[in-house]
């Protein structure tokens, strides 16, 4: 007799039943609030922390210390190159989210993966972000994400696996952008 696999692609199964179960029967759980504190430090230095989030009703106290991200820009850039700059961590985020998204979707439909490889490339004018061509866009001209999937997949699985990749929150707030308030504190 072969056991049941309790997980797949690294997913907790179970884990994933058990939360479609409580968003059923308490849609309120699935709200989530995100947050992030950014200091600049110099330059184009600055560092991010993410520790604490609302989410299943409850503000989550289980992070003991904050993540920290850094950004700088390239010597090119004015920056001092040590760490990415925030159009790539935007596209590190894109890449991250589709992967993510579509491997826990991939294990709650029984689609076994192999390895996945998401490529993203954006392109960015900067005459447009420095006001030096009013008919340049501010933001990235466009992106590409390529993603390559290895395991023995029909070709029906394949295209349902890039459906899935187009789930992700951060590919659909990029290709539907939410109002973004800025103001002092």
């Amino acid at each position: 007799m072969n056991p049941v696999s309790t997980t797949l692609n690294g997913f907790d199964l179970e884990a994933i039943e058990n939360t479609v179960t409580a968003l059923k029967s308490n849609p309120k759980i699935a709200e989530f609030q995100f947050k992030a504190i950014n200091k600049w430090e110099s330059g184009p230095r600055n560092t991010s922390q993410i520790q604490g989030f609302y989410g299943a009703c409850q503000n989550d106290t289980t992070r003991a210390t904050p993540f920290k991200c850094e950004t700088d820009m390239p010597t090119v850039l004015n920056g001092t190159d040590r760490a990415p700059s925030p159009p790539e961590f935007l596209l590190h985020t894109l890449a991250s989210c589709i992967t993510t998204s579509m491997m826990l979707l991939a294990s709650a439909n029984g689609i076994q993966v192999d390895d996945v490889l998401v490529s993203v490339d954006g392109d960015l004018n900067l005459n447009g972000f420095l006001g030096l061509d009013s008919c340049i866009l501010k933001e990235y001209e466009k992106i590409k994400v390529s993603i390559d999937i290895k395991g023995d997949l029909t070709m029906e699985e394949r295209k349902t696996l890039l459906n899935l990749a187009k789930k992700s929150p951060i590919y659909n707030t990029i290709l539907n952008p939410i109002p973004v308030k800025i103001g002092l504190s």
